[in-house]
């Protein structure tokens, strides 16, 4: 990457990192979930094409499996909530069709696991309104269903497309363009809402936007 590419992936990072903090603030706030939730996407694919720039692919594999435990943490949190709901109310037949454990998940493999994620966000859709006493909101499904289109992304697209250091540079350019919008045409927009409600989450999200200019060299 270049030097405003590095240094724009730092803000990028700050900014995941002020926000995750604030989780317990926006969590509920979809519109937030969903557009946070596509610049983390962009952070992954950005830290995978920069490994292939570097010509070091292992971190292609590391990236799959980071996206793949990730959904399957998700799915078991709100299969659990969904299970305990469908045994209280004595549902069996919804108990049984999302009683995945985290082993047999991990073991699926790679189309037959998205399925099944898939299927455990399509049934609790169907009971969200009554699993706000288990833990599970609107927006847990929101951030399920990105994990799950986060996943299907990676094991569906040609390793091809972007196997070489030129073509990775290119879609680097892309990737930087797409983090911009979601920045600058919704986060930023969408921060504004806590500017009153809570200064502090705003102060800090401002802050990780600046772009400081690191390993630049100036001469006198």
């Amino acid at each position: 990457m270049t030097d405003r590419q590095e240094n724009k992936f730092s803000m990028y990072l700050a900014v995941q990192i002020v926000c995750n903090n604030f989780g317990i603030i926006w969590g509920e706030f979809i519109a937030f979930v969903k557009a946070f939730g596509d610049l983390q996407a962009i952070i992954s694919q950005i830290t995978e094409t920069r490994l292939i720039q570097e010509g070091n692919t292992k971190g292609v594999a590391e990236n799959k499996q980071k996206e793949e435990d990730e959904m399957i943490n998700k799915t078991v949190s709100i299969a659990s909530a969904v299970f305990a709901y469908a045994s209280e109310i004595g549902d069996n037949e919804l108990r049984e069709k999302i009683n995945y454990s985290p082993s047999k998940l991990k073991f699926s493999r790679d189309t037959i696991l998205r399925d099944r994620c898939q299927l455990v966000h399509e049934e609790a859709s169907k009971v969200i309104d009554n699993l706000g006493d288990y833990g599970i909101l609107a927006a847990d499904l929101v951030e399920l269903q990105k994990e799950i289109d986060d996943y299907a992304a990676i094991i569906a697209k040609p390793r091809t497309a972007i196997a070489t250091r030129a073509t990775a540079t290119a879609h680097l350019i892309e990737l930087f363009k797409q983090g911009d919008e979601i920045l600058y045409d919704r986060l930023d927009k969408l921060m504004e809402q806590y500017k009153s409600n809570n200064p502090d989450f705003y102060v800090n999200y401002k802050n990780a936007r600046s772009i400081v200019d690191l390993g630049v060299r100036h001469t006198e």
